[in-house]
C-alpha cells in the first residue's frame, strides 16, 4: 500500500472514529465553479473547474478535540462528460488532535498533527486562539481552505505546544515536525527535513501581530557516496509575519511578509528563490460603509494559482466595496477589483524598473457580489482582462466564478 493510500485510510478511520466518539461537531465547507478560457492555448477552449474544501471539528470533551480539513481542485469538466472521470487534486490539509490543560494563569494547548497546521499567512491561528473575526486580505480569498494563501506551512507530521494567557492577549509556543520535500537546488533529489519553529502572537485594540520563524535540517545518511550515520550539508530557514495596524472598524494597514526555505550551506552561502518570497502591503481606508483597499503584492506562483482575484505574481490591486443591510441578519457586499500586474515578475525585479513590463502586463476589472443565501454565503464575480483584446484573444478576456460557503 503506497503512502497516499495509507493517508486516505487514516482519514477514513479518523472520520469514522470522530463521528461515533464526538459529543458535538461543527464544520465549514465551500465550493466554487470557474468558467474561463484555457490559458494554455490561443484558440478559445472553455474550461469549467471546481475548487472545494471541507473543515470539521470534533469535540470529544471540553478539553479534547480534533480537526479535519481537505480540499479538492479539479481539472476541466468540459473536456469530459461530467459522468466520466475528471482529473482532480485531492489533498488532506489537516488531521490533528488537540488537548487543552487549564493552568492557573494560562491554558496549554498540546497538539499532534499531520498535514498543514496553524499556517503562517492565514489568520487561522489568530481565530483559533483569540477568537477574532477574519482579518486576511480579500485578494487572498480562496476556496481551498488551508491550501490557499500561506506564507509558509507547518507541514508534515509533528507536535505543537501553545500557551495562551488568560489575562493578557498573548500566545506563544513551538512546533516540531518532519516532512519530505524535494531539494530546492536539485529538484531530482529529496530528503526528510526536521523542522523546529517558534511562534508569538498578540491581539490588541489597534494592533494584531503574528510572527513565526524556524529552521529545517535535511537529514541524510550518505556523504559523497559514502554511508554515514548523520549528514547535515545545509540548513533551511523560514520566517513570516502578519500585522494589522488598526482593526476591522478603523482605517488600517495590513502587512504580510515572509520567506520560505532560504538555504544556508557549508560554504555560508545563502540561496533564496524569488518564488519563496511573500510580500503583501495593504492600506485599508473606510468611510462609513464604503471601503477602499490598495494592495501591493509579490506572491509565489504556487500561491497565485489558487486565488480568486490574482493572476500574476507581482502587481497592484485596488478594491472598492460597500456593505449594506438587507434584513436583520443579512449583509450584502458589492464591489470591484481593479488590478495591474506584471507577468513573471517579482519584487526583486524592481531593481530594473525600466524593464518591469518586459514580459507584458495584465489589466483586470472584477465586479463581485456577496450575500447570505439559505444557511450560507454566496459569492459571484465576473472578470474582464482588458489586455486580451490587445493580444487579439477576446475569448480569453472573460471569466465567471460562482461560489458558496456555509457553516454547520
Amino acid at each position: 500500500m503506497n503512502r497516499k493510500h495509507i493517508i486516505l485510510l487514516a482519514a477514513v478511520i479518523y472520520i469514522s472514529t470522530g463521528l461515533f466518539a464526538a459529543t458535538s461537531f461543527s464544520g465549514y465547507a465551500g465550493g466554487k465553479l470557474n468558467y474561463s478560457a484555457n490559458p494554455k492555448v490561443d484558440d478559445y477552449d472553455p474550461d469549467l473547474k471546481l475548487q472545494a474544501f471541507f473543515a470539521g471539528q470534533f469535540n470529544f470533551t471540553p478539553n479534547l478535540w480534533s480537526h479535519l480539513e481537505f480540499s479538492i481542485n479539479t481539472g476541466d469538466f468540459l473536456s469530459q462528460s461530467i459522468f466520466h472521470e475528471t482529473e482532480s487534486l485531492f489533498q488532506i490539509d489537516e488531521l490533528s488532535l488537540i488537548g487543552r490543560a487549564n493552568l492557573y494563569s494560562c491554558a496549554n494547548y498540546f497538539s499532534i498533527f499531520m498535514g498543514t497546521y496553524d499556517p503562517i499567512g492565514s489568520d487561522v491561528f489568530l481565530q483559533r486562539y483569540f477568537n477574532i473575526k477574519p482579518i486576511e486580505s480579500k485578494i487572498t480569498e480562496s476556496y481551498l481552505g488551508l491550501a490557499g494563501s500561506i506564507l509558509y506551512p507547518h507541514f508534515g507530521v509533528g507536535i505543537a505546544d501553545i500557551i495562551r494567557f488568560y489575562n493578557s492577549p498573548v500566545a506563544f509556543g513551538g512546533y516540531i515536525y518532519l516532512n519530505h520535500e524535494k531539494d530546492i537546488i536539485d529538484d531530482t533529489a529529496d530528503s526528510y527535513i526536521l523542522n523546529t519553529d517558534l511562534r508569538f502572537a498578540t491581539v490588541l485594540n489597534y494592533l494584531t501581530f503574528d510572527f513565526a520563524c524556524g529552521i529545517g535540517i535535511p537529514i541524510a545518511n550518505e556523504y559523497h557516496g559514502e554511508q554515514a550515520l548523520l549528514v547535515v550539508e545545509k540548513v533551511y530557514w523560514h520566517a513570516g509575519t502578519t500585522i494589522l495596524l488598526g482593526n476591522n472598524y478603523t482605517n488600517s494597514l495590513f502587512v504580510q511578509a515572509g520567506i520560505y526555505n532560504a538555504n544556508f550551506n557549508a560554504n555560508r552561502e545563502s540561496i533564496v528563490s524569488p518564488d519563496d518570497i511573500y510580500l503583501l502591503v495593504e492600506p485599508r481606508l473606510k468611510i462609513k460603509n464604503a471601503h477602499m483597499n490598495i494592495t501591493l503584492y509579490s506572491l509565489p506562483e504556487k500561491t497565485v494559482k489558487n486565488l480568486l482575484f490574482v493572476d500574476d505574481t507581482f502587481g497592484l490591486d485596488v478594491n472598492f466595496y460597500g456593505q449594506s443591510s438587507a434584513g436583520a441578519s443579512n449583509t450584502v457586499t458589492y464591489g470591484v477589483h481593479t488590478s495591474v500586474s506584471f507577468i513573471d515578475k517579482s519584487l526583486a525585479d524592481l531593481k530594473d524598473i525600466m524593464n518591469i513590463a518586459s514580459n507584458g502586463i495584465n489589466i483586470s476589472i472584477t465586479p463581485y457580489f456577496e450575500s447570505q443565501f439559505l444557511s450560507g454565503q454566496i459569492h459571484a464575480q465576473a472578470t474582464v482582462r482588458l489586455m486580451e483584446f490587445v493580444r487579439q484573444r477576446p475569448g480569453h478576456a472573460f471569466s465567471l466564478d460562482l461560489g458558496y460557503r456555509t457553516k454547520f
